[in-house]
């Protein structure tokens, strides 16, 4: 039933004591989640993520829309999440704004967060290159989510400068990021025995294999780039020296006295973007992690000098966005190896990233 945004309060105390009369599920919210959601094809996305996050965190959700419309307006719906057992778990909330109105819902989402509590802004799809509205949602947040998955390479640059305005206030994640700590953790094991970390030094190309996106264009996705970024600042390699050549399907980056390379193997099992293998070569030693034809298998080598290790295949499994989310929202604090690791991935791949196009009246 769509409601004036001025009811939604009374409504929720009255779905609330309806509740009461039927089972003792008590009303207990630690957080508002607000979700953007920037393309209608994600909204019933938006609301699934939403129901089964709050079966395991208690919070108030509230799912933000909009439309064109030449009347701007402003409405809402409120309902209550459910347990699988059928309870009550937390306050549902849905705001679609029309026309104009999309400019009004930073103030009037703001009114309906619980006081007093943090406040998760979570972004759905692409960012758009000129649109104020992220910016906005996100200075009365505490955490604010994004997936790169979704967006494109130049976007890195844009969550870089995001994360690095944000200094005191908010803390940036990025569901790729917490997505990408399986292959930080091989990549890392590569290194825990002393012989094989003694190849650090001698470290002379980096391969990454990813499945690009339908028609892709840039030269990586955006979670290769963001893993590279990550292996680039432990490195301390000096990105912005970075020289680069490519053709349709690959690129390189000449940094120093390293190579890194990208390659588009298209795989129709796994979602676009997908890492399918990491390469690194020294001075006589060498560090592979391939995926398997089984996707969720990946083959683990390293032959080094001195450090004999039999091939082992490890299984990772691909965690759906609904548990992605649940581990954001664990993380209220900012991630500085995150936030260096997409700066340096950002610099990186600037120079070969499609340019913005230019702005509104310009």
């Amino acid at each position: 039933m769509t409601i004036e945004l001025s009811a939604v309060e009374r409504e929720l105390s009255r779905l609330w004591e309806a509740e009461a009369t039927r089972s003792t599920a008590p009303r207990i919210e630690l957080l508002t989640l607000v979700a953007l959601v920037s393309e209608s094809s994600l909204l019933e996305r938006a609301r699934t993520a939403a129901s089964i996050v709050a079966r395991t965190s208690p919070l108030r959700t509230i799912v933000a829309t909009w439309s064109s419309s030449t009347t701007p307006a402003i409405t809402a719906e409120a309902s209550l999440h459910r347990s699988a057992q059928g309870n009550a778990c937390g306050d549902a909330i849905h705001v679609d704004a029309l026309g104009r109105a999309r400019d009004w819902l930073p103030e009037n989402v703001d009114r309906l967060t619980l006081p007093d509590l943090p406040v998760c802004v979570w972004w759905l799809g692409d960012l758009p290159d000129y649109d104020r509205l992220f910016d906005r949602m996100a200075e009365n947040a505490d955490l604010v989510v994004v997936n790169s998955a979704e967006m494109d390479l130049r976007d890195l640059h844009k969550l870089a400068g995001i994360a690095a305005r944000s200094r005191a206030g908010f803390a940036l994640i990025d569901m790729m990021w917490v997505r990408l700590r399986p292959f930080q953790e091989m990549i890392a094991r590569f290194f825990d025995e002393e012989t094989a970390c003694a190849c650090i030094g001698s470290i002379e190309r980096i391969t990454i294999d990813f499945s690009p996106r339908i028609a892709e264009q840039d030269v990586a996705s955006t979670q290769a780039g963001l893993l590279f970024g990550w292996i680039a600042h432990v490195l301390k390699l000096d990105v912005e020296r970075a020289t680069w050549k490519r053709g349709m399907q690959w690129g390189e980056a000449t940094i120093g006295k390293t190579v890194a390379r990208f390659e588009h193997h298209p795989r129709p099992d796994v979602p676009p973007g997908s890492i399918l293998r990491v390469s690194i070569e020294c001075d006589g030693a060498r560090f592979d992690i391939e995926r398997q034809e089984d996707p969720h298998n990946f083959r683990w080598s390293r032959e080094a000098p001195g450090a004999p290790v039999p091939p082992q295949t490890l299984r990772v499994g691909l965690s759906p966005e609904t548990t992605l989310l649940a581990r954001c929202l664990e993380l209220p604090k900012r991630d500085r190896l995150f936030e260096k690791s997409l700066s340096t991935a950002s610099r990186l791949v600037r120079p070969v990233a499609p340019r913005l196009s230019a702005g509104p009246g310009s």
